[in-house]
């Protein structure tokens, strides 16, 4: 079994990252620089923490530690141990509560007999759906990794009426919990925004990372200068055909993408070199209206946003709310939700991202119809 140790004085995640790993390592998927918030302030604001790319990642055999969490007690099923391994990665305080509903939304009933969860299977989505339950059920999964909450809003009653509300009574019936992170996963160090800057830098690992929206309250240790949103100042400088290019492969090879362009750009290709981007998963209005950024990326952006910026002489990329996101739970949350459930009692689940999983749009040329 092995981790991924951080190097230096740097900070990424909280030391809680692993119960059983050292209070300083952390591991996803195959060695390669990641990124950290440092506790440098930009402008003397000591709120605009910036984010250094310089680091280096080394890998090592799996160590134990004195970590106070050591003292938590071991999970019993195979949620809990999801649920905990879940919260440790993205902290259930880094949500917006003021709207948002993460956390699990959906419990496993008590089974009359004793079963064994060893050697059980974790579905990761960004949605669900009739095709992600079906697959679900195929796959024998006991638990599902939601990224959008399956509940938003109060439910005075549960019934075949609404489509959603069917999904979690079959999957009740089941006994298939489901557990969703959303903007907890957003606004974590080593989440959904930086996983987008690491897209976009295509190894620049000289280059600034800002929060665009801090979080103000009091947050866990390792997650204080976190939020929503993400700038990055580029140490060089790259065309907007570049920078397309880049998120078309970091995304999935998406080929078509929307473009909002100033009126003062006729043509892409003639555009000003980018030196900074702002980023925001899904649909980013809301948390990049005040950036000052040359370009913002995100999943959807309404009309008249978008016109706002263009006429600021700003650049607004969009690829589809969930294409901001899906590639994410394959290259990132699914190696990082597998270690951290390797030493506990269910360190054999099986992780697999949904195959049926996908955004609800398609682009058609209706010259072909």
């Amino acid at each position: 079994m092995f981790v991924w140790q951080r190097s230096g004085g740097l900070k990424v995640l909280s030391r809680r990252t692993s119960k059983f790993a050292s209070p300083r390592t952390h591991q996803f998927g195959r060695a390669r620089p990641i990124f950290n918030f440092t506790r440098a302030a930009k402008n003397n604001n000591p709120r605009a923490r910036i984010l250094n790319t310089s680091y280096t990642v080394t890998l090592q055999e799996r160590s134990f530690s004195s970590s106070r969490t050591m003292a938590a007690p071991p999970a019993t099923n195979l949620t809990d141990a999801v649920v905990a391994a879940m919260k440790t990665l993205f902290p259930e305080e880094l949500a917006d509560s003021a709207w948002d509903n993460t956390g699990l939304l959906l419990g496993k009933a008590p089974s009359p007999t004793s079963e064994n969860e060893a050697g059980g299977t974790v579905l990761l989505t960004n949605d669900l759906t009739s095709a992600v339950v079906d697959e679900a059920l195929q796959e024998r999964a006991n638990m599902i990794v939601c990224y959008h909450p399956v509940i938003f809003r109060p439910l005075k009653s549960l019934t075949t009426k609404d489509p959603m509300q069917t999904l979690l009574l079959r999957l009740a019936a089941e006994r298939i919990s489901v557990y969703c992170p959303h903007t907890a996963m957003d606004a974590a160090s080593g989440g959904l925004n930086d996983w987008l800057c690491d897209i976009l830098l295509g190894g620049d690992h000289q280059a600034n990372r800002t929060v665009v929206q801090p979080i103000s309250r009091p947050l866990p240790e390792g997650q204080e200068y976190t939020g929503y949103g993400r700038t990055v100042e580029l140490a060089r400088p790259i065309n907007l055909q570049t920078l397309l290019k880049r998120l078309s492969a970091g995304i999935g090879d998406q080929r078509y993408m929307m473009v909002a362009m100033p009126p003062t750009l006729k043509d892409l290709t003639k555009t000003q070199e980018i030196s900074k981007v702002a980023v925001c998963a899904g649909s980013g209005a809301d948390v990049l209206k005040d950036t000052d950024a040359q370009v913002l990326v995100t999943g959807e952006m309404a009309h008249h946003y978008a016109l706002r910026h263009t006429q600021l002489g700003q650049i607004v990329v969009t690829v589809f709310h969930s294409n901001s996101e899906r590639k994410y739970l394959e290259t990132r949350l699914k190696p990082m939700l597998e270690v951290e459930l390797e030493t506990t009692a269910f360190g054999d689940t099986r992780v697999i991202v949904s195959k049926a999983d996908r955004d609800p749009y398609e682009v058609i040329d209706v010259r072909g119809l």
